[in-house]
Formats: structure tokens, C-alpha cells, sequence
């Protein structure tokens, strides 16, 4: 069990379903997910159970954006799950003897997600004008069927709204302004380059 004492953290991963995890009359309290190779008990947080797709089913594919816990004195973590969202399973590795051209690589790039925090703290503090900047940014650029706009529930750092998250690089922005979209879609729409799987953490650069 943690301590108080602990290190919170906002993580963005992708991950395979094994199993769900029923408690209190049937309520689903955790999903058991391989992440990274290793399996793994996310909690759900209440806004996640609510949204929780029925149709879910041990071996799908998730996306999962939420809270890491981890305790200072003994290292262990804990995560829990704000955003949980199907995805397709991604494509089995090649063989060597399949090694694919650049030009498929390409062709195989993710596609790019944002997910924007619709609560009602983040939205006084400017987030439907966030929203109305990355709706014009897709329009003018005719970026609209390559990015999908998500609205989404808490992303717990209200505090420092406006919130969004990337996706496929899993970077969280807070307290984004809409005159910060344009360079920052530039970045991860139109200059997409490979970047690291860790999830970053992106505040202070983005702050007014």
C-alpha cells in the first residue's frame, strides 16, 4: 500500500487487456494490462468506469491516460486511469527478410489524437477557445480527417487548465493558450518526427 509520501505523475500509454478486476457488487475497479511487457492493475477512476466501452473484452487493445503514484521510500507505483479508449492492435513486427522501405513506414504512422479536457474548471479557464484554435489549425491546413479531436473527461491537473494530451507521443500540455496552437500542432501534425515512448510532461514552457 502507498504512503502519503509519493510521487504523483501524469502517464499516457498503450497496453493489451488481460482481464477485469470486479468488486463491490460487481463494480469493474481495475483493468489487468500488459504495458510495456509487463502486466500490470490499473484502477479506474469513477469518470472512467462511467465511460468504460461494454464492449471491451480480454485481448483488446487500449489507450490509457490517467495518474502514477509511485512511494519515494519503497519505489512502488501505482496507476489509475482517467481516459481509458479501445485502439486497433498494432501490426505484427516484420521479419527480416520483410524489412519495409521507408516510404511504408511512412504509411504506417499513427494516427495523431488530441485529447482535450471538456470539464467545466478547464473550460472557464479558456478551453473552448483552445478548442475553436485547433478546430481552425485543422481546417486551414486540411488536417481534418489525419487528426481526431477528443473531448474527454477530468485530466486532473484542472488547477492548470486549459489541458490536452497528443497522441501517439503521449505529451500533456496544461495551461496551453490559443495563440500556443498553431506551433504546437506545427510540431506534432505537420513536423512529426520519431520521438521517445515516455510520457512528457510539458508545463512550465507553455505557461503565460
Amino acid at each position: 500500500m502507498l504512503t502519503a509520501e509519493a510521487e504523483r505523475l501524469q502517464f499516457a500509454c498503450t497496453g493489451q487487456l488481460l482481464d477485469f478486476i470486479v468488486q463491490d457488487k460487481f463494480k469493474v475497479k481495475y483493468l489487468r494490462v500488459v504495458l510495456s511487457g509487463r502486466e500490470h492493475w490499473v484502477k479506474l477512476s469513477k469518470q472512467a468506469r462511467k465511460t468504460l466501452d461494454s464492449a471491451l473484452v480480454p485481448g483488446c487493445w487500449l489507450e490509457i491516460v490517467g495518474r502514477k503514484k509511485i512511494c519515494k521510500k519503497t519505489g512502488q507505483s501505482q496507476l489509475k486511469a482517467d481516459f481509458v479508449q479501445r485502439i486497433p492492435a498494432p501490426s505484427a513486427p516484420e521479419t527480416p527478410a520483410c524489412v519495409p522501405q521507408a516510404r511504408s513506414v511512412k504509411a504506417e504512422t499513427p494516427k495523431t489524437k488530441i485529447l482535450v479536457c471538456k470539464k467545466s474548471d478547464c473550460a472557464k479557464q479558456g478551453g473552448e477557445a483552445v478548442c475553436g484554435a485547433i478546430a481552425r489549425y485543422l481546417r486551414d491546413y486540411g488536417l481534418e480527417d489525419s487528426v481526431e479531436v477528443k473531448m474527454t473527461g477530468c485530466l486532473k491537473q484542472c488547477k492548470k487548465g486549459p489541458n490536452l494530451v497528443v497522441m501517439p507521443d503521449k505529451t500533456h500540455y496544461t495551461k496551453i493558450a490559443p495563440r500556443e496552437i498553431p506551433a504546437l500542432l506545427d510540431k506534432h501534425c505537420r513536423e512529426r518526427q520519431e520521438t521517445p515512448t515516455a510520457t512528457r510532461t510539458l508545463v512550465g514552457a507553455y505557461q503565460s
